[in-house]
């Protein structure tokens, strides 16, 4: 399998799992409404992150490079999603405060939902941004390039 291909997997994935556990937000917002958050729990991208983690280890037992095959296979991921994600969790988590209160004037102007949906929305560019950091930082250890080389190979 080459890389290109492997890479295209990995998206597919990246977007079935997305549409598996947040379906059509825009619609969700438009004409549902929901004035709670239901089952996007702040731990919902750790279950999504999970899921495409053994996704993951089984494309690397079929295309792990000659000199790692029958190895583990090591992501960063929970590494960089401490890099990438520390400003968004803060973001996120008052978005989750906003969304789980509902006030007396939102109980009674039906319009929690707004706070829902930015709430969602947040969660959903988080997942999204976290699925992606796990698919780069596979990637490089298919394809052995990693970040870290090439900023010492001009040394």
């Amino acid at each position: 399998m080459i890389n290109e291909q492997i890479e295209i997997l990995c998206k597919e994935k990246e977007q079935e799992l997305l549409d598996k556990y947040f379906g059509n937000l825009v619609h969700e917002a438009a004409i549902e409404r929901p004035e709670t958050i239901g089952e996007y729990t702040m731990d919902l991208p750790l279950k999504i992150e999970a899921e495409f983690r053994t996704f993951l280890e089984g494309l690397w037992k079929e295309a792990a490079p000659e000199a790692l095959k029958g190895s583990p296979l090591i992501l960063e991921e929970q590494k960089l999603r401490k890099l990438m994600t520390d400003d968004d969790r803060e973001g996120l988590h008052y978005a989750y405060k906003d969304a789980i209160e509902v006030t007396l004037w939102e109980r009674l102007t039906k319009t929690n939902h707004k706070d829902v949906t930015f709430y969602k929305g947040l969660l959903f560019e988080y997942t999204r941004d976290l699925l992606m950091v796990m698919r780069n930082d596979f990637l490089e250890e298919i394809t052995g390039n990693h970040i870290k080389n090439k900023a010492f190979e001009d040394d």
